[in-house]
Formats: structure tokens, sequence, C-alpha cells
């Protein structure tokens, strides 16, 4: 069978989800033209870059057009998977590069992260769209900033939601990210440092700010700032 390029996909793209117990299915929570950018952003047709991603859907198979060298997907979610198995044999996409893991992200992370460190592997891009609450966001991130190498981009997905919004923050004001993507609820960071952990809060900027304004409103009302 003729692979299915990649415009002809974002054209057509499959229907993976379903939030109602299958009376109704969509595509998910990405557009084409943020899709098309995460393609771009890893690599192209050009391929060989190696990414990881929380969460799984059309994000999964345009990372797979791009052919990467190696793809993590994290997500409970074995149906799902199949459901991409599906469209990429029906569609001719080599998924070889796959790697499905089916639990949650924040549990299996410290494993990966652990087992990929030890083997000297770093990743170019990550995709945070995995749990979206306190503390699976910041979870997500601390492990995927371990294994993303200087250069690599990071995409946060669903900046509308305040736990998402805060890391947004946190980044957007910290030493070694530059935002180089706005896609609406949708940021890309590019990591600029090679170091696997931040600092300690007083080397934050998001943090030290946040902090000032919390000890003038606690001494003005002499009450917890809430």
């Amino acid at each position: 069978m003729q692979k299915t390029s990649f415009q002809q996909y974002l054209a057509d793209l499959p229907l993976l989800h379903s939030w109602d117990q299958g009376k109704t299915w969509n595509t998910g929570g990405f557009v084409a033209k943020q899709l098309e950018t995460f393609h771009r952003r890893a690599g192209g047709s050009t391929g060989g870059l190696s990414i990881i991603e929380t969460g799984a859907g059309n994000s999964t198979i345009t990372f797979l057009h791009a052919k990467p060298a190696k793809l993590i997907s994290i997500a409970p979610a074995e149906a799902l998977f199949g459901r991409i198995h599906d469209y990429c044999a029906k569609n001719g996409l080599d998924e070889t590069p796959l790697q499905a893991v089916l639990d949650r992200s924040e549990v299996v992370l410290p494993n990966i992260a652990r087992q990929e460190v030890d083997a000297g592997r770093r990743y170019d891009v990550g995709l945070l769209d995995g749990g979206h609450g306190w503390p699976t966001v910041f979870v997500d991130f601390c492990y995927i900033n371990i294994l993303l190498r200087k250069g690599g981009i990071l995409w946060i997905d669903d900046v509308q939601l305040h736990s998402v919004k805060e890391l947004a923050r946190l980044l957007t004001l910290q030493p070694g990210f530059r935002l180089v993507e706005d896609l609406g609820k949708v940021l890309a960071f590019e990591k600029l440092t090679d170091e696997a952990l931040l600092p300690d809060f007083g080397a934050q900027p998001y943090i030290v700010e946040r902090t000032s304004q919390y000890e003038k409103y606690e001494k003005s009302e002499n009450k917890f700032a809430r």
C-alpha cells in the first residue's frame, strides 16, 4: 500500500479519541497547524531525532511521520495505541521507532529517565500532554527535562489550565529556556543548557517574584496569602 503523505494525513486527521464511551469520536486536542509545527520541530521529513511524549494520539502519528530514531509515548490507553497501530498499518507508516508505555507518566518516568540517562541517551523533543493536574504536570516536566538535551525542544500543551499555566510562567522567566513557539494553548521552549535539573528556588525568577508578592500581601493583611 502506498504511504499516506504527511500533508494528506493533515487534511484528514483520524478520529482517535472518544470521551463519551464511543458515542462520538474526535481527532483530539491538536489542530492541523499545531501538528504541522510539531512535525517541523521534530525534524520534518529528514528524521533521525529522539522524541518522548506524555499522552498519545495524533501527536504520536505526527512524530512518526517525522521519521524519528526513537519515539517513547506514555499513556495508560491500550485501545488508543491499538487505533494508532491500525492507522499506521493501513497507511503504510513505519511505527517501528515507537515504544508505547501503557502506564501513567508520573509513575513510569522516573525509571525511564534513569534507564535512558544510564545508557547515555538524551532526547531532542519532549511533549507534555499527559495528566494536567498537580503534581503530574511538574513530575512530567522534571523527568523530561532530565532527558532533554541542550538545544532540545520542550512542548507543553493546555496552558489555558492553571496547573500548566504555572509551568509556562516559570519557564518564561527561567534562564536556560527560551520561548520559541506560541500556538495558543500550546507553547514550545528551547532548552539552552545542559543542566538536567532546575536550580533551587532562589535561582528561579518566577518563584522569587511570586514569593515577594506573597510577603508584601501577608505583611499588609496579616494573614495567609490565598
